[in-house]
C-alpha cells in the first residue's frame, strides 16, 4: 500500500510540468491574438481618425475661402472682452490691438506677410480747369487759407514736405502700397508700409513695432505710424468707404492725416467692456496742424527753432458697450497738442490820385495775417531774399507784399462714433454701418515779425471746426451702397487784431461698391462740391469717380 502510494506521487509530480507546458502555450497564443486584434483596431481607428481630420482641413478650407470673399463687405466685429476661468484677457476682437499679426508666425507659409494693394480711378468734374480735387483740399479756413493770384506760383509753407497727387480729370493711379507685417518673437510684431504714386514716388507710410507681452494690459507701438486719433486716422486709403478723404480730416490734417514717428502707449483696463485708453508722443513733422516752416524762414522771421522734438502729443480713449453679436458700436474721444507756426502775407497799398494836376500819394495798410492768413511760399523766393515783392494794378495802385511770422500751439478735439449692424445673410447683404467724427481746430498765435512793427507781439486766435456723418447698407450680396455728408468751417473765424467770421465749405457723396472677390471690388461715385475757395468766392461743382482695388497677396484683416 505505501509503495502504490509513492509511485502515485511520483507520477504526478512528473506530469504536473507538462500540463503547465501545454497551458501556458494557449495562453501566450490567446494573448498573441489579442494583441493582433488590438493593433488591426488601432491602426483601423487612427486611420479612421486621420481621414477624419482631412476632411475637416478641407472643409475648414473651403469655409475659409467663402468668408474670405466678403471679407471686405462683411463689418468688423466690436471689441469685446474676453475672459476665462482664473484668468482675465483683453481681445478686441479684428483690432490691432488685439494683435493684427496672430496669424502670422514662423509656421506660415510666408514670414513676413506680403502684400500688394493697387488703387487707381477714373475721374471728372466739371470745373473750368478739371481742378475740383484740388479745391476740395484746399477748402478756404482763416488758419492756413489760400494764396490770391499775385501773379505768382504759389504753394502752402505748411506741407511738411509730403507729396500730394491731386486726381486730374481722366485716368489716375493713387498708389500701390506695398505691405509687410509679421510676429517677430514672441515679444514683438512688426509692420512696414510703403507707397508708391504713379509718378514712381516713393513714400514710407508706416514702419513700426508692437509689444505682445506687456502685462495689466499694456502695449507699446514705437515708430513712424498713423496716429489713433479719432476714428479714420489710421485707416490706409484703401479702407475707406468713399474714394476720397472727408473735408474736415483731409484740410485740418492733411492729406495723410496725423502721421509722425513717435511712441505710443496704450492700456486696455480691467473693465466688463471693452476700453482703450492711450497717448502719442510725436516728433511734430505734419502738413497743417502742428506744422512748422523752413530752417531759412524760422531764421528770417524770427519763429526760434523746431529742430528739437517731439512737439505733438495726444491721447485717445475708446469704448465699446457689448450689445451682442449682430451689434457693434464704440464710442471716441481724442485731443492734440502741437507747436505751431506760420508764414503769411500782408499787403501795403500805394494808392496814387490825381487833384489840379498835381499828384499825392497815401499808403493804406492792409492786413491779412489774421483774417485773411494767405500761406504763399513763390517759387523764385524774391520776396525772401528783398523782404518784399511789388505788383502793379492797372487802376493805379501798386501793391506790396510783406511776410509775417506766427508761431504759438494748436489744440485738436475730436469726437467719434461708430456703430455697425452684421445681418444674418451671405457676403454682406444687410449689413449697416454708420460712423461720424466732429473735429475742433484752435489755434493760439503771437505775432512775431512784420513789417509794421506795432503790429509784434499781438495775439491771433484761429478757430475752424468740421464735420462728418456716413452710412452704408449691404443691398445685394457683395453690393454696398454709401451716402456721406461731410462739413468744414461751422465755425470758422479769426479772432484778434480785428476779428472776422467766415463761410463753410460742405459736400454730399453717394457710392456703391460692387466687391468681386477677397481681393478685387470696384467703386463709383458722385459727389456735390460746395467749396469756398476765398473769402469772398465760391466754386460749386459736380465730381465723378470711378476705382478700382486689387489686392496681390494675403492682406490682413483690418481693425474695427
Amino acid at each position: 500500500m505505501k509503495q502504490s502510494l509513492m509511485q502515485g506521487a511520483l507520477l504526478s509530480a512528473l506530469l504536473t510540468p507538462i500540463a503547465a507546458s501545454a497551458a501556458g502555450d494557449t495562453d501566450i497564443s490567446n494573448l498573441r491574438a489579442e494583441l493582433e486584434a488590438m493593433r488591426n483596431q488601432y491602426e483601423n481607428r487612427i486611420q479612421a481618425l486621420e481621414s477624419r481630420l482631412s476632411d475637416a482641413e478641407h472643409a475648414a478650407e473651403v469655409a475659409r475661402q467663402a468668408a474670405g470673399a466678403d471679407a471686405l463687405s462683411l463689418p468688423m466685429t466690436a471689441p469685446r472682452v474676453l475672459r476665462s476661468r482664473g484668468q482675465s484677457t483683453r481681445a478686441p476682437a479684428g483690432s490691432r490691438s488685439a494683435g493684427m499679426f496672430d496669424a502670422v508666425t514662423s509656421g506660415s507659409a510666408f514670414n513676413p506677410q506680403i502684400s500688394v494693394i493697387l488703387d487707381g480711378n477714373y475721374y471728372q468734374d466739371d470745373t473750368d480747369d478739371g481742378n475740383g480735387a484740388r479745391l476740395v483740399s484746399e477748402a478756404f479756413q482763416p488758419s492756413r487759407g489760400n494764396a490770391h493770384d499775385h501773379g505768382v506760383d504759389a504753394h502752402s509753407h505748411s506741407d511738411g514736405g509730403h507729396a500730394h497727387n491731386f486726381a486730374e480729370n481722366g485716368f489716375n493711379f493713387r498708389e500701390a502700397e506695398l505691405s509687410f507685417s509679421a510676429t517677430v518673437d514672441p515679444y514683438f510684431d512688426a509692420a512696414t508700409y510703403i507707397s508708391i504714386d504713379g509718378d514712381g514716388n516713393v513714400e514710407l507710410e508706416e514702419a513700426y513695432f508692437e509689444t505682445r507681452a506687456l502685462p495689466y494690459g499694456l502695449k507699446v507701438k514705437g515708430g513712424k505710424f498713423l496716429s489713433d486719433f479719432g476714428y479714420i486716422n489710421n485707416q490706409h486709403p484703401h479702407q475707406w468707404d468713399f474714394v476720397d478723404q472727408n473735408l474736415p480730416y483731409l484740410n485740418l490734417l492733411g492729406f495723410h492725416g496725423l502721421q509722425d514717428t513717435g511712441l505710443q502707449l496704450s492700456w486696455v483696463p480691467e473693465l466688463p467692456f471693452y476700453a482703450r485708453i492711450g497717448g502719442e508722443a510725436l516728433q511734430g513733422n505734419q502738413e497743417i496742424f502742428g506744422a512748422t516752416v523752413s530752417d531759412l524762414e524760422q531764421e528770417e522771421l524770427n519763429l526760434g527753432s523746431t529742430n528739437t522734438g517731439p512737439r505733438l502729443y495726444t491721447l485717445f480713449a475708446k469704448a465699446a458697450p457689448e450689445l451682442g453679436k449682430k451689434h457693434a458700436l464704440q464710442f471716441g474721444l481724442s485731443y492734440a497738442h502741437a507747436e505751431q507756426q506760420q508764414a503769411v502775407q500782408t499787403h501795403t497799398h500805394a494808392v496814387e490820385h490825381q487833384h489840379h494836376e498835381a499828384h499825392e500819394e497815401h499808403t493804406h495798410t492792409e492786413e491779412h495775417t489774421a483774417e485773411h492768413a494767405h500761406q504763399e511760399e513763390h517759387q523764385q523766393h524774391q520776396h525772401a531774399e528783398e523782404g518784399h515783392s511789388m505788383h502793379a494794378h492797372s487802376d493805379g495802385i501798386s501793391e506790396t507784399l510783406h511776410e509775417t511770422g506766427l508761431a504759438g500751439n494748436a489744440d485738436l478735439w475730436g469726437i467719434d462714433i461708430v456703430y455697425k449692424y452684421d445681418a444674418p445673410k451671405a457676403y454682406g447683404q444687410g449689413d449697416i454701418t454708420f460712423q461720424t467724427e466732429y473735429l475742433r481746430s484752435i489755434k493760439d498765435m503771437t505775432v512775431r515779425s512784420s513789417a509794421h512793427p506795432e503790429q509784434i507781439g499781438s495775439s491771433r486766435d484761429y478757430t475752424t471746426d468740421g464735420l462728418y456723418a456716413q452710412a452704408t447698407y449691404g443691398f445685394l450680396p457683395r453690393w454696398k451702397a454709401g451716402l456721406r455728408y461731410d462739413v468744414l468751417g461751422l465755425t470758422n473765424e479769426v479772432s484778434g487784431g480785428r476779428s472776422e467770421s467766415f463761410g463753410s465749405s460742405d459736400r454730399w457723396t453717394l457710392d456703391a461698391t460692387w466687391y468681386l472677390s477677397e481681393f478685387s471690388q470696384l467703386r463709383a461715385q458722385y459727389a456735390y462740391n460746395d467749396i469756398l475757395v476765398t473769402e469772398n468766392e465760391r466754386e460749386r461743382f459736380n465730381a465723378f469717380y470711378v476705382q478700382f482695388l486689387m489686392s496681390l497677396g494675403s492682406h490682413g484683416s483690418h481693425k474695427f
